[in-house]
């Protein structure tokens, strides 16, 4: 899975992010109290104004801290209740509805169904529930407004406070129960889709050779074939002298398969696919670059290419792409190192196009420069690859010198490993060898010349375990729910201010800033191609092209002056803007195949809190504020 911008571990991120979220917040707090204070001058006068702010905070602290969550949960049930009469279930119809007539246009027979139809779930759910929050926030109090029920409420002893987050938790509450149901019904069509089998009859086999099997070696490849089509596909078919058959992977799944009776009565039953959602728990490592020279680089060879994640080192050359892995003990991986790979490939000429690019797969001790061959692989372009690093490795593997890695600027790397005096053994093992107090390096190196590798950090990765499927699943929709409650606390501060139509589409327009915010900050900074907001609306209307210059007029410079200024003040609401597309980080893991990482979640997590907890506030200020809340 290409992971472009990792989520930093937790404990490296909070403090920084803490401090940023405080200034932010601390600032924020600066100016409503400075445009406070000028409204209160304007009506209290010059000398009554500032005891008035004062007694206002006072006010707000003690609404704040002493609001009852009784009372909090009494406006909850009621925006439950009111979400309930406005048919929120209908939602729920939709989706189901969608679900039902999904296979009309999801196609299983591709080479990778498990990740169509996991997108589409996810893509539609999000979609679905987000314009749910929007309705439902956004007209919250207003519809109180027109409706009069805000002048019942407000006539009992009910706080501002309690008002706002009353109508935050209760809103949430039903997005909540809809997304779980949502979940669960995704899970099963998902579940169902994927499920599938294939039929094999003797006829399906055909032998390899005339010898007697009992005469052969157990792992002796006696016959070949292929499964009957099904989902648009079928399986290679290995059968051995020592009896037992295997089914190969295709599109990401495999079978199990019994062979049942003998001779002229053998049948065999082929199992439900296998594999096609998964959980994989991957442990990254460090990544670095060997050039041919032997010196450590922190990326390889541009080729050229105008994405410039991935870095390559070229074929029949001493260059390789080097991982660091640490944590490497017996007890998480008794049996060897599990290797998942999805390598670029990049030719510099074509030649038979139906041949593969050849590799190797090295581990090596980064202490004494022991290193051994452990795989030799056939690579295609962005093609997954599974090897395995076994525990025992063969002494004929394992090269009679070490390898250097020389460091710039570090003389004593040059020859440190000249005086190195490496162990003769027959076999070697892998933990007592090659890991050193649980680092070790795998280096991948092509084979073939005038040919290159291509990889980034998560491209290689030990495969540690797997997490339940379904749990990983529902978590998955954490990244919906977490924005969802973004969204509602935006539309219940809009809610509280502006009339039903104007705060749905304001709430609207932090959605769609949302999931552009890359864009609006590029802009922002005029880094965007096109320049500013005003330049590119007079490229637009000039018909200029993006990529050229502007004549060097005056109103040329005018045009940048005011973009200079207007991004000045997109800056600061682009700071202001959550990043609702960061959150489909958990649509992606799932539909790849991969568990979602609670590092992850918990950055998340604090990262809608601290958009939910200042808007919040805002909305109650807002709302104290108001005549009728008085």
């Amino acid at each position: 899975m290409i992971i472009e911008n990792p989520v930093p571990p937790y404990l490296e991120w909070i403090g920084k992010a803490t401090l940023n979220w405080l200034i932010s917040v601390g600032a924020l707090a600066a100016l409503f109290a400075l445009i406070a204070l000028v409204f209160l001058t304007i009506r209290k006068g010059p000398k009554q104004a500032f005891p008035a702010l004062i007694g206002g905070i006072r006010g707000a602290l003690d609404d704040l801290f002493k609001f009852s969550w009784r009372r909090t949960w009494a406006i909850a049930s009621l925006a439950i209740r009111e979400s309930i009469r406005k048919k929120v279930v209908v939602v729920c119809v939709v989706f189901l509805a969608l679900l039902m007539f999904a296979g009309w246009f999801l196609d299983p027979n591709g080479k990778d169904p498990a990740r169509l139809c996991a997108s589409f779930v996810y893509q539609s759910t999000t979609y679905l529930v987000l314009l749910l929050a929007l309705f439902l926030s956004a007209l919250s109090l207003p519809s109180d407004f027109k409706t009069k029920t805000i002048y019942t409420i407000v006539t009992k002893p009910v706080r501002s406070s309690e008002i706002v987050l009353g109508r935050v938790v209760g809103l949430t509450v039903v997005g909540t129960a809809i997304l779980v149901l949502m979940a669960i019904c995704s899970y099963f069509f998902v579940s169902n889709t994927l499920n599938h089998t294939h039929v094999v009859g003797p006829e399906d086999l055909v032998a390899t050779t005339e010898a007697d099997p009992a005469s052969l070696a157990p792992t002796t490849v006696v016959a070949k074939g292929q499964t009957r089509l099904a989902n648009g596909h079928k399986h290679e078919i290995e059968q051995y002298a020592d009896g037992s058959i295997q089914i190969f992977e295709e599109n990401k799944h495999s079978h199990a398969i019994e062979r049942v009776g003998d001779g002229d009565l053998v049948r065999y039953k082929v199992g439900a696919s296998e594999g096609s959602l998964q959980a994989k728990v991957p442990r990254y490592g460090k990544i670095k670059f060997r050039g041919e020279n032997g010196f450590e680089k922190e990326r390889g060879i541009n080729v050229g290419e105008e994405w410039e994640y991935r870095s390559y080192v070229a074929g029949a050359t001493d260059e390789a792409v080097i991982w660091t892995f640490e944590g490497v003990t017996p007890e998480r991986f008794p049996q060897g190192l599990p290797v998942e790979m999805t390598i670029s490939v990049f030719r510099t000429h074509m030649g038979n196009i139906e041949k593969t690019i050849m590799g190797a797969l090295y581990v090596r001790n980064p202490k004494t420069g022991l290193i051994a061959e452990t795989n030799v692989f056939n690579s295609e372009k962005y093609t997954t690859k599974a090897l395995f690093v076994d525990r025992e490795i063969d002494k004929a593997k394992v090269e009679a010198r070490p390898r250097s890695l020389k460091k710039m600027g570090d003389e004593a790397s040059f020859d440190a490993l000249a005086a190195v005096d490496l162990p003769q053994k027959d076999a070697y093992d892998l933990f007592d060898d090659f890991v050193v107090d649980g680092k070790v390096e795998i280096w991948l190196q092509c084979l073939d010349s005038q040919q290159y590798f291509g990889a980034a950090e998560p491209d290689l990765y030990l495969r540690a375990a797997d997490a339940p499927v379904f749990a990983n699943f529902l978590k998955g929709y954490l990244g919906v729910w977490q924005q969802m409650v973004i969204l509602i606390s935006f539309g219940v501060l809009f809610s509280a201010f502006l009339s039903g139509p104007v705060a749905m589409a304001s709430t609207f327009g932090i959605l769609i800033a949302g999931f552009s915010k890359t864009l609006f900050v590029e802009i922002a900074h005029l880094e965007a191609l096109g320049g500013g907001p005003i330049e590119s609306f007079n490229r637009l209307v000039t018909h200029e092209n993006m990529m050229s210059d502007l004549s060097n007029t005056f109103s040329t410079h005018l045009i940048k002056a005011f973009d200079s200024v207007s991004g000045v003040f997109l800056s600061v609401i682009g700071l202001a803007l959550p990043s609702f597309s960061d959150y489909n980080f958990y649509a992606d893991c799932v539909a790849n195949g991969y568990d979602v990482p609670w590092n992850a979640v918990a950055v998340h997590m604090t990262t809608t809190a601290a958009f939910a907890i200042p808007l919040f506030m805002v909305g109650y200020a807002i709302l104290k504020n108001r005549e009728v809340a008085k």
